[in-house]
């Protein structure tokens, strides 16, 4: 549950059922982007291609081949994510949130940032977490959903629109 004061930031403190269940929000919103997608098909054509499998032996080994590499992608991605986010949301930690007009201010454990809202390029919200796509890199902002109402996502979407 997160608390606001009268400047309208909202504060939350982290808990460890917030930092799993935004790493499972936040690695399922990475795998399912149409770049991931699409290296998964890519990969797979790849084995296929690679091993032939004109006889049962190579058909099983591509069968078995897909699975595990799109697994290891995702239990990878899973560690990743749960690493970052483990620094970032530290339990116990507080991570505050304020969305103006014009820009996104946030505060946590890492320090503390005001950053124009045309500076990101997406925004992508599933179930605890809200993620932001820097615009002209690959990097991303993670923050807790639960930082922002209803009316925020809105300012940050038309934010990220305009710019």
């Amino acid at each position: 549950m997160s608390a606001m004061t009268e400047d309208g930031t909202r504060a939350i403190t982290v808990t460890p059922q917030l930092v799993r269940d935004m790493t499972r929000d936040v690695a399922t919103l990475l795998l399912r982007t149409w770049q991931t997608l699409a290296l998964w098909g890519a990969l797979g054509l790849a084995i296929v291609v690679a091993t032939r499998p004109t006889d049962a032996f190579g058909a099983v080994v591509v069968c078995v081949a897909v699975p595990a590499v799109a697994l290891a992608t995702i239990l990878g991605t899973r560690r990743s994510v749960r690493r970052a986010l483990s620094v970032a949301f530290a339990p116990g930690a507080t991570v505050e949130a304020r969305v103006e007009p014009d820009a996104l201010c946030t505060s946590g454990v890492l320090g503390s940032s005001q950053t124009s809202l045309t500076a990101y390029r997406e925004l992508r919200v599933r179930g605890s977490a809200a993620v932001l796509r820097l615009r002209g890199s690959r990097a991303f902002v993670v923050l807790p959903s639960s930082l922002f109402t209803d009316e925020d996502l809105a300012v940050l979407r038309e934010g990220v629109t305009r710019g």
